[in-house]
């Protein structure tokens, strides 16, 4: 079964935004969605999410040679964990960053990411742990890796993440003092 073309267009487009925002390398990341009429895409292993094409997404279940994501594992479980729609993982540098000095959970300090992303971030270690996180909160980080964001669709997961890199910013300025 090949991609709907709508999937891969919405794959396409929040790729692109995530390698021109700087929350993913251009190699890094991935991106996977739940499709109306069942089944999952997921953006395959080492894709350039600032320029995917009908050959680096695939539909699970229908890979015909193409290796999916080495995190196909950790999205599943976040769709039977959460019930999500898609998941967005990303690379953001100051999260990542405040991930490895945090004891525990992140927690931001401006309006706008205490309004999506709530009072705290949490901070797992290791990747087997994102879904349960993500059980009750939108995003979450695994310690010194990147993020995993839930959403109701791409653009939702791509708010919490970029959300979640601009609180990290103005967490690390405030810690700075810069």
């Amino acid at each position: 079964m090949p991609v709907p073309v709508e999937a891969l267009r919405e794959l396409q487009r929040v790729g692109r935004l995530l390698w021109e925002a700087g929350l993913v390398s251009s190699h890094g990341g991935n991106l996977s969605l739940r499709l109306p009429e069942g089944g999952v895409v997921i953006t395959c292993h080492g894709a350039m999410l600032g320029r995917l094409d009908e050959d680096t997404v695939v539909a699970l279940g229908q890979e015909e040679g193409r290796e999916p994501s080495s995190d196909t594992d950790v999205h599943r479980a976040i769709y039977e964990a959460a019930g999500a729609g898609a998941v967005v993982h990303a690379h953001p540098r100051h999260a990542i960053a405040l991930s490895l000095l945090a004891d525990n959970d992140l927690e931001p300090l401006d309006l706008e990411g205490r309004h999506y992303l709530g009072k705290r971030v949490p901070v797992v270690d290791g990747r087997e742990h994102v879904a349960e996180a993500l059980r009750d909160f939108p995003i979450a980080l695994v310690r010194g890796h990147g993020s995993y964001a839930r959403g109701r669709d791409l653009w939702e997961a791509l708010l919490y993440t970029s959300v979640l890199e601009e609180s990290a910013h103005v967490l690390y300025l405030v810690r700075t003092g810069r």
